[in-house]
């Protein structure tokens, strides 16, 4: 027996050294990756604001000052935006309102915007069909610009406040500051509760490299954290990975506060992105088809705080709680499109198989565990990604054609499908970062499941060299 236990145990030890070297490998990318993220965020990270990032300034400036002048004549697109971002990028702004501003001087610049000359633009038709050629032709927008016209980063913002000469109005550095400040606290936290996700579910081997992994090998992600910060990607994720954890957590400890809190959050995260409003519903179906009707009961109201700060947004912007202008589609579309479908799936150039790999094979990792609630999130994942598919920009449908008016600015087709599938490639891609928190927690899954293969099949090869051994022995005694 003696002879027995020591044979076994420096087999034991050799997988103890073996678990160590991984975990000091998980932590060691981790620190590296996580510094390295924080060294570009602080050198690269820009302040510049264009496309969705001008309506998320311009709904955060009329939610603080609503006598101010916004950054642009015409924010027609504010209303379609899920508000949520500018929201809760308030309490920012009045901190640094109230402890930063009144101790500081702001130094005011004038941004002689140059606009380069543009073709003239044909004249707005009217109801009858016709045109009228002196009405002035429809303007660009906040689709179509970029503030300040110079090249800005996030570290230079400070006590600087930019006169947009062009549109008579100011960029304001404490507005695009908390804006900036919101999206990467969201952005660590986000990566903070992926990591004590991981953690819940296993205690031998975590995975911590898996959120820096995979945002480090999405292009598009970086682009977000480096070029757009002032959109809402990185925010989404960041409530995405705090419903997460809570959600694990709920379904772990049976308890009221985490399941009240995984409402709570994922109510934030519809209010940030309304299309997430379909993860809600399919967790919301899981939970009464298998009776969990505690845990339905405080996610509906932890949730019903961002309905309630929705219906107080739309009395206070648009003087009617129920103003539903977020649901108009515009720029996106609903439709089927093969060629589209297969773009946004499978096309090299611009596929989230391609793309966002790891994400990708995270949420197919989602079906591959035990655990039925995050199957669930697995299933919520594919119908989102589902929505995406059939969500076509209007842009996409024009391809080679003349340019698009709509609310009274011009927006431009693709002369060509190469530029096209550029949309589709950024677009689709920064939609399902939302997900991100999801695909870990499928990696490790994945993780976990190629590990006990490699385990058992290594362990076979010593378990064979010692019958063999054995054997050998007792043919010689014999």
């Amino acid at each position: 027996m003696s002879e027995i236990k020591n044979n076994k145990e420096p087999f034991h030890n050799n997988e103890k050294q073996k678990i160590k070297a991984v975990r000091f490998a998980d932590y060691f990318i981790f620190a590296i990756l996580l510094c390295l993220l924080t060294l570009i965020i602080f050198f690269f990270g820009k302040a510049n604001i264009d496309h969705d990032s001008v309506d998320y300034y311009t709904i955060l400036q009329k939610l603080t000052d609503n006598s101010k002048k916004p950054v642009v004549d015409n924010p027609f697109f504010v209303e379609q935006r899920s508000p949520g971002y500018s929201i809760i990028s308030i309490l920012p702004y009045y901190f640094t309102s109230l402890v930063i501003e009144p101790f500081v001087k702001t130094e005011k610049i004038i941004d002689e915007r140059q606009v380069p000359p543009r073709p003239p633009r044909p004249p707005r038709p009217e109801n009858n069909g016709g045109y009228n050629i002196n009405r002035p032709p429809p303007g660009g927008g906040s689709e179509m610009m970029g503030f300040p016209s110079l090249p800005l980063l996030a570290k230079d913002i400070f006590l600087k406040k930019f006169y947009i000469e062009e549109e008579g109005g100011w960029f304001e550095w404490k507005i695009i500051f908390a804006l900036l400040l919101t999206s990467y606290i969201f952005l660590f936290a986000g990566i903070i509760f992926s990591v004590k996700t991981l953690a819940l579910r296993s205690k031998e081997i975590v995975g911590f490299s898996l959120p820096m992994l995979v945002i480090f090998t999405s292009i598009i992600f970086m682009h977000n954290i480096i070029n757009t910060p002032a959109f809402a990607t990185l925010t989404a994720f960041g409530l995405s990975s705090l419903f997460c954890f809570f959600y694990v957590v709920g379904f772990d400890k049976k308890s009221f506060m985490p399941q009240f809190l995984t409402g709570l959050f994922l109510g934030l995260l519809v209010l940030t992105r309304l299309e997430t409003v379909l993860i809600a519903g399919v967790l919301c179906i899981f939970l009464v088809f298998y009776k969990k009707w505690g845990f339905l009961k405080n996610v509906i109201l932890g949730g019903s705080l961002s309905l309630v700060i929705f219906l107080l947004y739309n009395f206070s912007q648009f003087g009617n709680p129920l103003h539903f202008g977020i649901l108009k589609g515009d720029i996106n579309q609903i439709g089927f499109d093969l060629n589209y479908v297969f773009a946004s799936l499978l096309n090299p150039k611009a596929g989230i198989l391609f793309w966002s790999f790891l994400s990708s094979l995270g949420i197919i990792g989602l079906f591959l565990g035990n655990k039925k609630y995050l199957k669930v999130l697995g299933a919520a994942s594919l119908v989102l990604i589902a929505l995406f598919l059939v969500r076509i920009p209007v842009m996409y449908k024009c391809i080679g054609g003349d340019p698009i008016d709509i609310g009274g600015m011009l927006m431009p087709c693709f002369r060509t499908m190469e530029e096209a599938l550029m949309l589709v490639r950024s677009d689709t891609n920064r939609y399902i970062t939302v997900l991100s928190p999801f695909a870990i927690l499928g990696l490790q899954n994945l993780f976990i499941i190629f590990g006990k293969y490699f385990k058992i099949k290594f362990a076979a090869k010593p378990s064979n060299a010692r019958s063999s051994a054995k054997s050998g022995k007792e043919i010689e005694i014999w």
